[in-house]
Formats: C-alpha cells, sequence, structure tokens
C-alpha cells in the first residue's frame, strides 16, 4: 500500500533520485535537507518511514535517528540510514543510534524499494497491534529520596487492576527495586535484562519475558534486584520500553528513582500525569519545589500533580503552609499506616487488596477518581 515516506538528505542529485524512484511506487514523499528539518517533518507529518543520510548540516542522521528513538511516539518508526561510509564501525554507530536498516551508496533502487516494502509491512502489523490498546502512563516520582513512592505506585497499580484495569507496573531504576517484596515475588531476571540491547531489539516477546504475574492481576516488571546489576539505561531504550508498554495494557504505572537522567526525563515526557510524592516537613517541600521546576523545564505541556505522604503522624508544616511554599494546591495528604503497610509486605499483599477498608486504601480509591474524573491542570512556573 502506499505510504508516506520522508528522505532527509542534503545531495538533491540523490535526493531526486530516491523521491522519483518511491514515486514510481506511489507513494508521498516529503523531503527535507538537514536533520533539523526533518525532526520537525517527522513530528508534524507523521511519515511511515524515514530515510535518513547519515552526513547532513545541523543534525547528522545519528542523532536524529537517537532522537526519535527517545520519543515513545516514534520509538518504533521505520528508518532506513544511508551513508557513503561503507566501515563495519560506521554501521553499528548507526545500528546502535537505532536505525532499522543501513545501506551504503551508491544505492540500488531495486535494493531500496526491496528494503522500504519490507519495514513497512513489519511496521503495519506493530501498528495494528498499537491500535488494539494505547495504555496512559501513570508516573510517580520523590521530591527526595525515601518519601513512600514505591509503596504509592504498588497500591495505586493494585487498585487499578481491582477496578478491571489492564494495568503493568515498571519499577525504572537504576539500582536495587523492592517492587518485588511487595508482592513477594522472586523474579529471575529483571529490568537490567534489556541494558545490553538496543532500542530496536525491545520487541513484544522481549518484554513479555520479563513481565512477572500477581496475584492481583498487576503485572511487574522488576528493577535490578543484584547489585551487578546496577546501572544507567539510555533514553533510546526508555522510549522504545514504553512504545511497547502502552500497547499492552490500559495503564502503565511508573516508579521513577528521584535522581532525574535523560531516560527518566523520556518517561517523564511521555506520560499522561505525573505524580510528585512529598513529606509535610520542610526539606521535603522545599525539594518538591525544585522538582517541579526540573519537570516544567523539560515540557511546560506536562501534567504534574502534587501528593503528600504523611508518615510520621504528626503534621510538621500545615496544609496551609505547604501549599504556600509550592505557590499550589495538593491533590491530596495520605495518612501515616506504618503497621498496616508493614504487614502488607509481610505478606506481599497490598494493603488496598489485604485492608480495603483502611484509610489508606480509602484514599488510594479517592485519589484514583480524582486522577481519572477531573481534569488534570497543567501546572506552568
Amino acid at each position: 500500500m502506499p505510504a508516506k515516506i520522508l528522505v532527509a538528505d542534503d545531495d538533491l542529485t540523490l535526493q531526486r533520485l530516491i523521491t522519483n524512484t518511491l514515486k514510481l511506487e506511489r507513494h508521498e514523499v516529503i523531503v527535507a535537507s538537514d536533520g533539523r528539518q526533518a525532526l520537525d517533518l517527522i513530528h508534524s507529518e507523521q511519515p511511515d518511514l524515514v530515510i535518513l543520510d547519515v552526513m547532513m548540516p545541523v543534525l547528522n542522521g545519528f542523532d536524529v535517528c537517537a532522537e526519535l528513538r527517545k520519543d515513545p511516539e516514534t520509538a518504533i518508526l521505520p528508518v532506513i540510514m544511508l551513508s557513503g561510509l561503507g566501515q563495519v564501525q560506521e554501521k553499528i554507530i548507526g545500528l546502535r543510534a537505532g536505525a532499522d536498516e543501513y545501506l551504503t551508496k551508491p544505492i540500488d533502487p531495486r535494493e531500496l524499494l526491496t528494503r522500504v516494502e519490507m519495514l513497512l509491512a513489519r511496521h503495519a502489523l506493530l501498528r495494528k497491534s498499537a491500535a488494539v490498546k494505547s495504555g496512559r502512563v501513570l508516573s510517580l516520582i520523590g521530591a527526595k529520596g525515601g518519601v513512600g513512592v514505591t509503596t504509592l505506585a504498588v497500591n495505586l497499580a493494585a487498585k487499578l487492576a481491582g477496578n478491571g484495569n489492564q494495568v503493568i507496573l515498571l519499577e525504572f531504576r537504576p539500582d536495587y527495586g523492592t517492587v518485588a517484596l511487595h508482592f513477594n515475588l522472586k523474579p529471575t531476571i529483571s529490568l537490567a535484562a534489556l541494558r545490553p540491547l538496543e532500542p530496536v531489539a525491545i520487541t513484544d516477546q522481549v518484554v513479555n519475558r520479563l513481565l512477572n504475574e500477581t496475584s492481583v492481576g498487576v503485572k511487574v516488571l522488576c528493577g535490578p534486584q543484584k547489585a551487578d546489576e546496577f546501572g544507567a539505561f539510555n533514553a533510546g531504550l526508555a522510549g522504545a520500553l514504553l512504545a511497547r508498554l502502552i500497547t499492552q495494557c490500559d495503564y502503565v504505572v511508573v516508579d521513577l528513582p528521584p535522581a532525574v537522567d535523560e531516560a527518566t526525563e523520556t518517561i517523564l515526557k511521555s506520560s499522561d500525569q505525573v505524580l510528585v510524592v512529598l513529606e509535610p516537613e520542610a526539606t521535603s517541600v522545599a525539594a518538591a519545589v525544585q522538582r517541579v521546576n526540573q519537570i516544567i523545564a523539560y515540557s511546560s505541556a506536562i501534567t504534574i500533580r502534587l501528593i503528600a505522604v504523611n508518615r510520621q503522624g504528626a503534621m510538621l508544616l500545615s496544609l496551609r503552609e505547604i501549599e504556600h511554599r509550592l505557590d499550589r494546591p495538593l491533590l491530596d495528604v495520605f495518612p501515616p499506616a506504618i503497621d498496616a503497610m508493614g504487614v502488607a509486605v509481610q505478606f506481599g499483599m497490598p494493603v488496598v487488596v489485604s485492608q480495603p477498608n483502611h484509610v489508606y486504601a480509602e484514599r488510594i480509591g479517592d485519589l484514583l477518581k480524582q486522577l481519572q474524573e477531573s481534569k488534570a491542570t497543567t501546572l506552568h512556573r
């Protein structure tokens, strides 16, 4: 079937050759002469496939491809990379950047068309799969470490699953993940298994092998479980993983680390809502102010909601004082539930399931109603 294809090459002769070759097969062709223009057109025109020259002004093909793989919206967009560089190392760089195919100039039109047809057919299957599900991404991040983010993420995911949703809980952390303890899981494979892979290698089959079933209906992708698995993830991998997960469920709940890197930034920018979790005390509130500023700096379109978890039992700051310092409202304040949490972890059963009448469980239900029924307000500086 005819497709919309973007051709990015500053060589006008080659640009015309490729364009005419594709048009003979009735494809619609969009052209760009530099990497920045290519990125802009990809986001505005939403082509079905991209053909990138490596050596272009402003941004080269490697950089353009890497940017595409960071964004879940374009993480699986087919990319063919063209170059006059025939060395193996250059091809490796192109594939590591996320290219699906790498062709060396001079281009054989027949080979190009064959590669185009194969990639379009594969991508059509992926889009058909993605159309079945388009899960919403709910990310949780602490104003600083140790404010109860994981516990909140576990109970939100369990409550969503209890309401009849298909839910995946992604523990996207570079070091030890404790989600497994909350569900009494003993995973033999974790998120760390993805680190050596290229973004294009993140397939549904790969992701499914990492998912752990729980007794409450939540599927869990656990963070690293051993010290030798610790390490950062790249942004392209984060984008490709999230792009896969949202096709498999109604909600992806992401437990994020308090230290933000490019991979975490990618997930934040791809989230439908971001919950910033803090404690009702001065240092945590001050950290929350800066965390919100940091997230807004990534994109002012990110929807941010603020939640306080009162784990100490006494409000060291009043609700009014907290909101004054934050210069924005709190969505909710969760009461202390130390004993209930201890029992929940001991038996591997979240509070919303094991103690549904507990005040903490009831507040989880109220929170979900606010997230699902209320129009989220985007927070600006």
